[in-house]
């Protein structure tokens, strides 16, 4: 007697270790590209006002690793940080070498001004309120001209 094929037991339990495999290694590869995300993006301060100016390119063949911006969150000590919702898509709470950080990499919809509420949570609860401004290089180049006139 001679096989032709798998039986569709074998076929079953093969496709189930697969699967076993791919749910264990998934999370550890999301993990690690987050990481290497982390290490090309640009660290940015938000000012004494609360406000931060991200610039962006507008070209359609933008890299994966291009205008990625961590911006720089002060907590205060004992606290937890956490960001209120409604945000823009895209932003995540990173924490790194014991700082905070708002990791984002904004996409030309994002261009203009976008508020984001930064909640510390600990003896005290406070908010803190950045205003995130997104710009393109013409843009940019335009309201140059405009406080030039």
């Amino acid at each position: 007697m001679t096989r032709e094929g798998f039986t569709l037991l074998e076929l079953l339990v093969v496709m189930s270790i697969i699967l076993v495999l791919l749910s264990i290694s998934l999370p550890c590869l999301l993990r690690a590209k987050d990481s290497a995300l982390q290490l090309v993006a640009m660290e940015v301060e938000v000012n004494e006002e609360g406000k931060v100016s991200l610039e962006i390119n507008d070209r359609s063949n933008r890299k994966p690793t291009d205008d990625i911006y961590m911006i720089k969150i002060d907590r205060p000590a004992k606290s937890h940080v956490r960001l209120k919702k409604p945000l823009p898509s895209g932003m995540k709470l990173r924490r790194r070498d014991g700082h905070d950080y708002i990791l984002w990499r904004p996409r030309t919809e994002h261009i203009g001004m976008h508020s984001v509420t930064v909640v510390f949570d600990g003896e005290e609860t406070s908010e803190k309120e950045i205003t995130v401004y997104v710009y393109n290089k013409k843009l940019l180049e335009a309201q140059r001209e405009d406080r030039k006139d």
